[in-house]
């Protein structure tokens, strides 16, 4: 890594630690890392990562990191040309444990999401998994950089994304949308993953409202690092009309898409009733004002909620936001599932 020129930040959650050593062996290493951090407990992950949620060990978690870091890296330095790493490593142990030893590490820039996905012999001993967790790393970085390594032998999945220059332009918050249409609905969303659910209520929306509602995904969100571009590539759907932005909140949403009915769940309408989502009351009225003013509307579908099915006549919120709302009754939809419960079960 000798003749490597960019400054990064790297996060490690133990597995694959060891590659510090290496690189704090070097004279002038100071110049090449801007800081180290490992993030060993989960609650020191989830709070590395600014959410109350557990992370598991996979190659999304190591994008989150990479993510995080990039972010760091850019702060402290104070320009793009900067890379973040994050690795998550499940290494050989004595207590029973779901899923196979593995090792997953990403390298975000501001150009490109690599990620590398290894499989651990579980007949090697910990610290043989560990050197190849140190080893990953530095492909990882060598093949970001256009660098040579020495380590060969490594069998791993690497899946790499060059973001399109709309993407770059919207993480560098040198954009806020990546295309200026009008739509008539919006339906915001993570679609991580997309499913029947959402199909249905894309349907539904569209004979309600006469209109295709476009899918408005956000790369930045209160609680977590922004999204990364493989990330983005697996949501960015063929067959829907999809609209990245850095709007995080209602508030920002509506400033992109006036005039709009926005296509929300009874949880996250409850949610934008709260005067926590807008730093107190005065601020909540104001902005619920804004909105009519905006001649926003919400399409509100009902859902499971802490084993009860809500919906809008079944809770009870602010009349101005009342007034914005109209609903699609449970007769017509009921969907059980929803990407969270979808991703919790594909957890190694």
């Amino acid at each position: 890594m000798k003749e490597a020129k960019t400054p990064m930040v790297l996060s490690i959650t133990g597995g694959g630690a060891t590659v510090l050593k290496n690189f704090f062996s070097v004279s002038g290493v100071s110049q090449l890392v801007l800081e180290a951090i490992v993030p060993y407990h989960p609650n020191s992950l989830s709070k590395f990562l600014g959410s109350t949620q557990t992370y598991a060990c996979n190659s999304r978690t190591a994008r989150a990191m990479a993510m995080e870091s990039f972010k760091r890296a850019k702060d402290i330095a104070g320009r793009s040309s900067v890379i973040g790493l994050g690795c998550t490593a499940a290494l050989r142990t004595t207590r029973e444990r779901r899923g196979k030893d593995r090792c997953h590490v990403c390298v975000q820039s501001r150009t490109t999401s690599r990620t590398l996905d290894m499989q651990l012999d579980q007949s090697l001993t910990r610290a043989q998994q560990e050197n190849q967790c140190r080893q990953l790393i530095f492909v990882a970085i060598a093949n970001t950089l256009s660098l040579e390594t020495d380590y060969k032998g490594l069998n791993f999945n690497e899946t790499s994304v060059e973001a399109p220059s709309l993407w770059e332009d919207l993480l560098e918050g040198n954009t806020n949308k990546t295309n200026d249409k009008k739509y008539a609905a919006v339906f915001p969303g993570s679609f991580a993953p997309f499913h029947e659910g959402h199909e249905r209520i894309i349907l539904l929306a569209e004979k309600k409202l006469n209109v295709r509602p476009a899918l408005e995904i956000s790369v930045k969100n209160v609680d977590k690092p922004p999204l990364d571009f493989v990330s983005m590539e697996e949501r960015n759907i063929p067959t829907q009309e999809i609209v990245f932005t850095n709007a995080a909140t209602f508030e920002e949403k509506a400033d992109l898409f006036p005039s709009t009915t926005f296509i929300v769940g009874i949880d996250t309408l409850a949610r934008i009733d709260e005067a926590g989502y807008y730093n107190g009351k005065r601020n909540k009225s104001k902005i619920l004002e804004k909105f009519k003013t905006q001649n926003i509307r919400f399409l509100v579908f009902g859902r499971l909620v802490d084993g009860q099915f809500l919906t809008l006549s079944s809770i009870t919120i602010s009349a101005a936001l009342l007034e914005l709302c109209d609903e699609i009754p449970e007769s017509d939809f009921r969907v059980d599932i929803s990407s969270s419960e979808i991703r919790a079960s594909e957890k190694d």
